[in-house]
């Protein structure tokens, strides 16, 4: 279909008249891209009639031994890469991390050059029908979510993209349904893929060290909606809708208040519940994850799921059986009345906030919350509103004093185990311990996954120690 912005769809690479490919990028996705080029054109590149190189600006790139492997020593650089390596090319894949508007990329555009990244090779060779999954936060969940009901409807459904599966990978396993998570780095240079159905989910201040403002990392986001035939809208955030709809487009909304029309919540007997058209369709009782945000995230993951021909109702019986991700609002321990909630995965200021937002109507006691870490050059002031729901804030890492600031009576840790200690002997009957960091986890780990991981063991040892 057209694009949704009234623009044309840009031509397909024709990879015939490519002599020259460039790999700007290693890493899981730009070691994706080398193994899909080896297996699309293995004929051409043993011929010398495609030569594939690669740069990378790390010495120690992660996947460089992996490169070399595949194309050999002299086809992999790892050190600085310039204009000259740029404008070699006929066409340049791009990693994620690359930001796509360098000034050496322009000019590679403006001589001819084809710039593209992994996502936009998959929309090019994908012949199944593919859901797009993009937003600030929720969109693992929402991703894994749509995949569990596909598959308990018997659809060989495969989640890729930023969740871990680069999605050129995915192309080798044969699925009925592709379920694409996104980012915006990702999203920067996707020009032609076409999903059945996207969405948005939510829109909050999250990697302004690489855009400028909000404006254009939403513009980032809102990439997703160029070419889908259905779209799926949060209602509540006008940031997040398609700014120029496509005639005929379906769009089915979702969000946290009452709606006579496609799906909200309602207050039923003192229990909060997912409504479609205004029937009961979910009880927050019956979904297998905890908060109020993953009732919103249900309701995306079930309107997405129409756009594959499942009926609401279908997809609401499966979630009941979807028991989450870990590192996303995960409840690691529960002893002594204390609940101890793993949400290692919010690196940003709106997954800190929903996830505060979400387990303060369950928590009946005290709500402690672990938060900071490296803030990517965040303004915290707009947690100061989900702070005040708080009872204890105890900060960590590099910008956890700016977090701790915000709230009266924060105490700043050194580290996450004088955090974990502290709270430990504050928390009593009734209270929720809540990691939720609102930042980035290399200060002081290796990634979020070994953030979440050091908070659940070091909760198993405060109990150990007082057996």
């Amino acid at each position: 279909m057209a694009a949704a912005s009234g623009q044309q769809t840009p031509p397909r690479i024709d990879w015939q008249q490519i002599e020259q490919v460039t790999v700007l990028g290693l890493g899981k996705s730009g070691c994706s891209v080398l193994r899909f080029l080896l297996r699309q054109f293995s004929g051409r590149i043993e011929a010398g009639q495609l030569q594939v190189n690669v740069f990378d600006s790390r010495a120690d790139a992660p996947g460089k031994d992996e490169a070399i492997q595949l194309l050999g020593n002299e086809q992999v650089i790892c050190g600085p890469w310039g204009l000259e390596d740029t404008l070699a090319a006929d066409v340049i894949v791009l990693s994620p991390g690359i930001d796509a508007r360098d000034e050496s990329l322009e000019l590679a555009r403006q001589a001819g050059v084809r710039v593209v990244g992994d996502i936009e090779l998959f929309a090019q060779q994908v012949d199944k029908p593919v859901i797009a999954i993009t937003g600030s936060n929720g969109k693992s969940t929402v991703t894994r979510m749509v995949e569990f009901i596909a598959q308990q409807e018997g659809i060989k459904a495969i989640a890729a993209g930023n969740i871990g599966l680069p999605a050129l990978d995915a192309l080798e396993q044969g699925a009925e349904l592709y379920v694409l998570e996104l980012s915006s780095f990702q999203l920067e240079t996707v020009e032609t893929l076409a999903p059945i159905a996207a969405t948005v989910l939510n829109l909050s201040p999250d990697h302004l060290d690489r855009y400028g403002d909000m404006q254009d990392y939403a513009a980032a986001k809102l990439r997703i909606y160029q070419r889908a035939a259905q779209y799926v809208i949060n209602r509540q955030q006008p940031d997040c809708q398609p700014v120029n709809a496509a005639s005929g487009c379906v769009q089915r909304f979702f969000g946290a208040d009452a709606a006579a029309q496609d799906f909200g919540l309602v207050q039923h007997q003192q229990e909060t519940w997912i409504t479609h058209n205004g029937r009961l369709l979910l009880g927050a009782h019956q979904l297998g994850v905890q908060g109020i945000h993953n009732l919103l995230n249900a309701q995306a993951a079930i309107a997405l799921a129409m756009a594959a021909d499942i009926e609401p109702n279908a997809a609401a019986r499966h979630l009941t059986r979807f028991n989450g991700l870990a590192h996303r609002c995960q409840l690691v321990k529960e002893r002594d009345g204390v609940k101890w909630v793993n949400d290692s995965k919010a690196t940003n200021m709106g997954a800190t906030e929903a996830a505060i937002e979400g387990m303060r109507p369950i928590v009946h006691g005290k709500l402690i919350v672990i938060a900071g870490g490296v803030g990517k050059g965040a303004d915290f002031t707009e947690l100061t509103t989900a702070l005040s729901k708080v009872d204890v804030l105890l900060t960590i890492g590099e910008d956890g004093p700016k977090i701790g600031r915000l709230f009266n009576g924060s105490r700043q840790l050194n580290d996450l185990s004088a955090a974990v200690r502290l709270a430990s002997s504050l928390a009593e009957s009734g209270d929720m311990v809540l990691l939720s960091p609102a930042c980035a986890s290399f200060d002081q780990f290796a990634n979020f996954e070994q953030r979440g991981e050091q908070f659940a063991q070091l909760v198993e040892a405060c109990y150990e120690q007082s057996a």
